[in-house]
């Protein structure tokens, strides 16, 4: 091979071995663009416009108590606690048999946080039963046993066949592996009672426990 030859040879090789290696170059970009890509769309959701708010509780927490409350008559009053009793009873013993009666078809239901935050709704009596059935069941598979403590009952009446209510209410829980009862919450009952037919009923519950954090457990 001549000296001319010899260096096209390695003019030739040199010209192959860029271009090899701009390739390379090339692929390697390439393939860290795509994963940089991949790893911005697995860690980060496209946006939407915000995510949704926790509805506000309607009963809130902060409204205070009528100054001046018509108090009900004796009878009414006392057919009223009987039925907060009743509906205590009911949750205490898990006994779905003992919510016969104690709502109306429209009553509706809400468990709000301290913060005014509405964690639970519930909007006819056929919702609320089958929520509340789903605790009992719940507490029964965990042998745990809630007692519901009320006290410190105020009564407004605002019409004939309307009161409102509004009690102090700490709930228990005894487990079966403990030897003591441990208080599950503290809070505040808010029902309107409503009369059909004669007979006093629960036509809105509101519970706002006292804590911004709530475990559903016996409510």
């Amino acid at each position: 091979m001549s000296v001319m030859d010899r260096k096209l040879f390695a003019d030739w090789a040199r010209m192959i071995a860029l271009m090899i290696g701009c390739s390379l170059c090339l692929v390697v970009a390439g393939t860290a663009i795509a994963q940089t890509g991949q790893t911005k769309q697995a860690g980060s959701a496209p946006s939407t416009g915000g995510s949704a708010a926790v509805p506000a509780c309607e009963n809130r927490p902060q409204a205070d108590w009528l100054i001046n409350p018509s108090d009900p008559g004796p009878a009414d009053a006392r057919a009223i606690l009987k039925l907060i009793h009743r509906y205590n009873w009911a949750l205490d013993d898990h006994d779905f048999g003992q919510l016969d009666g104690l709502f109306t078809d429209d009553v509706f239901y809400e468990l709000c946080d301290a913060a005014g935050e509405q964690i639970l709704k519930r909007t006819d009596k056929g919702q609320l039963e089958i929520y509340l059935g789903g605790v009992f069941d719940e507490l029964g598979r965990l042998g745990t046993q809630t007692r519901h403590i009320q006290s410190n009952a105020l009564l407004n009446s605002v019409d004939t066949d309307t009161i409102q209510g509004k009690t102090s209410l700490a709930v228990t829980l005894q487990h079966s592996d403990i030897e003591t009862p441990v208080l599950d919450y503290t809070g505040e009952f808010r029902p309107v009672f409503r009369r059909e037919g004669g007979v006093w009923k629960f036509s809105r519950i509101t519970l706002i426990t006292d804590g911004r954090k709530i475990e559903f457990r016996a409510r």
